[in-house]
């Protein structure tokens, strides 16, 4: 494997982690009811705490790829000096930060019962998703219209990440349903997800096409650019998500009302099928992400 290979592999898997990590502790803190919040954590603490301890490796695999890629190949990837380097970078003044943050939110979760743990890792996610819309094509212009560029790119990684990182633990709330004890919390924890979801829906797209525009200057109609092709083959996958959302939301969702067995069964298939999706979406983001627009 390349090292331009492994650092497409690694945006991949980081991107997940960061993303899965910010999902889950929005949907555990803030959409469940109090006391109900320190259930869903404990039903989530292993997919947050391995989403922390990806993230926080990764990070740091970045960086050394990263050296490899700037330096002379493989041997300057445990090359110290040029991580050194590549930290006076612009891509390393806010990856510096990125793996300060990786690493606090994974030192946060390693402290049990720290209060207001899950909020501080919340931040601190949120603050890795931003810090994404710093670099990379995001970053491509300077004054007002960069600002509105990154500001933007910024709000399609957090809605996309709450859409994304909260549906492993959507599944698990719906399991808590059938627990009479938890079944009015957790219908309340899912009529938040659903209210807020929408919002997160609409502003994953609206910012896609902003920043698709703002990128590309015009519609990716060049299907002879790898880019674009790969844009494309992403808002088609997102397309066909938001299909599978609105039909589980005002088609399946209706029917747990009424205790359906199958509308469950066809609920839950339709979240691992937005889950299987939202990973193909993430793979070719990561790809394109290091390709030229132009």
């Amino acid at each position: 494997m390349s090292l331009a290979s492994l650092f497409v592999l690694c945006r991949f898997v980081h991107f997940i982690s960061v993303m899965q990590l910010f999902g889950a502790c929005v949907f555990t803190r803030l959409l469940s009811p109090e006391g109900f919040s320190a259930v869903l954590a404990r039903k989530n603490q292993t997919l947050i705490l391995t989403s922390a301890f990806v993230s926080a490796f990764t990070s740091f695999l970045m960086l050394a790829v990263q050296a490899g890629v700037m330096g002379n190949g493989w041997t300057d990837t445990i090359n110290l000096n040029v991580w050194l380097l590549v930290l006076t970078t612009t891509f390393g003044d806010v990856w510096r930060w990125h793996m300060l943050m990786s690493v606090c939110a994974l030192l946060l979760l390693l402290i049990d019962r720290l209060p207001g743990r899950y909020l501080l890792v919340l931040l601190l996610s949120a603050g890795m998703l931003v810090g994404q819309a710093l670099i990379g094509h995001a970053a491509m212009r300077e004054g007002a219209m960069g600002l509105l560029q990154r500001a933007n790119h910024a709000l399609h990684l957090l809605s996309a990440a709450y859409w994304f990182g909260s549906l492993v633990p959507l599944l698990t709330c719906m399991a808590l349903t059938h627990q009479s004890a938890y079944r009015p919390a957790a219908i309340v924890t899912l009529l938040r997800f659903s209210t807020w979801g929408h919002i997160a829906v609409a502003v994953v797209i609206l910012t896609g096409v902003i920043n698709g525009g703002l990128i590309l200057q015009r519609w990716p109609t060049n299907m002879h650019s790898p880019y674009e092709l790969l844009l494309v083959c992403k808002t088609l996958l997102v397309a066909v998500m938001v299909v599978a959302a609105v039909y589980n939301r005002y088609r399946l969702v209706p029917q747990l009302a009424h205790h359906s067995p199958l509308a469950q069964q066809r609920t839950i298939a339709v979240c691992w099928l937005e889950l299987g999706l939202a990973l193909l979406v993430i793979a070719l983001v990561s790809l394109f992400a290091t390709l030229s627009p132009n």
